[in-house]
């Protein structure tokens, strides 16, 4: 009795899901890379920042810092607006500051009763995500900002291990804001 009450309780917490989904504020930039607006392309210095904060408390560990600063450089050095884009600090045409927020606000009660029921009652949280983004020159004259948004809800329960596969990746989240970022910048001849 104890092996089938423990296989059982093994086959709910296997089963359990959740899934994720924005709210699709920033829409897909099409195409990508976007058109370069002139000829000459200038070289550019990137400093990432990430803060991940759960409800409104700071979170140690909640970004993997390489991770998004590779994910940004790479939407940087993939748009071709750029001769070169590094995030070693260096000599540049423009000086990019990107900051990311994560936002995250659940409740841990709800949280707490998803897990007590074994996923039974469902639960939810959501990410926030903003990205800021400022254009100096090479003397460190502000040319001007960007600002994007985007919120990911995810929701908690038994049987959504089935849409598992069908959910929202931060990292997509990431890159579209990313991209959004430098098309507007374009667009406002920032860069």
């Amino acid at each position: 009795m104890k092996k089938l009450f423990a296989a059982m309780l093994t086959g709910c917490l296997l089963l359990s899901g959740c899934i994720s989904y924005s709210s699709h504020n920033v829409a897909q930039v099409q195409p990508w890379p976007p058109a370069a607006a002139g000829t000459a392309k200038p070289t550019a210095y990137i400093r990432v920042e990430g803060q991940y904060l759960h409800n409104d408390q700071p979170l140690t560990g909640g970004f993997n810092q390489a991770g998004l600063e590779k994910l940004v450089l790479k939407q940087y050095q993939d748009s071709g607006l750029f001769s070169r884009v590094a995030t070693s600090e260096q000599e540049a045409d423009l000086y990019i500051n990107v900051k990311v927020s994560n936002h995250e606000s659940s409740s841990k009660a709800a949280a707490f009763i998803t897990g007590l029921t074994l996923f039974i009652i469902p639960s939810t949280a959501s990410n926030a995500l903003s990205m800021q983004t400022e254009f100096m020159d090479g003397s460190g004259k502000l040319l001007g900002s960007v600002e994007k948004h985007e919120t990911i809800t995810t929701w908690m329960q038994l049987l959504l291990v089935f849409a598992l596969p069908f959910g929202e990746s931060t990292d997509n989240v990431l890159t579209r804001l990313s991209q959004s970022s430098l098309e507007q910048a374009n667009q406002q001849k920032l860069i």
